[in-house]
């Protein structure tokens, strides 16, 4: 089933489990990591049975598994979405 994230504004997207792998390899997990927490959040998503899912809700998913598998990656992720929610990370999009 395909799966469409909820963004801030209100816009959707397709679900990638590629973003979530290269946003939690940036804050620090090893490749191997990041492709297993992209793919436990990408099970996850498909068990909740839904066509869309707010992307608050997968962030919280993230940070969540980032927390029990490396605190380094954990805290350097959590400041960059805090950073970007404010807008301080111009040019970005989330």
């Amino acid at each position: 089933m395909k799966i469409q994230v909820i963004k801030k504004g209100g816009s959707l997207e397709d679900f990638e489990k590629d973003k979530i792998e290269r946003v939690t390899t940036a804050a620090g997990l090893s490749q191997d990591q990041a492709k297993k927490l992209a793919d436990d959040i990408g099970k996850w998503t498909e068990n909740l049975e839904k066509k869309q899912i707010p992307t608050l809700q997968i962030r919280n998913q993230v940070v969540a598994k980032l927390k029990n598998i490396n605190q380094f990656a954990y805290s350097a992720f959590v400041w960059y979405e805090k950073t970007k929610d404010r807008g301080l990370n111009s040019g970005e999009s989330g």
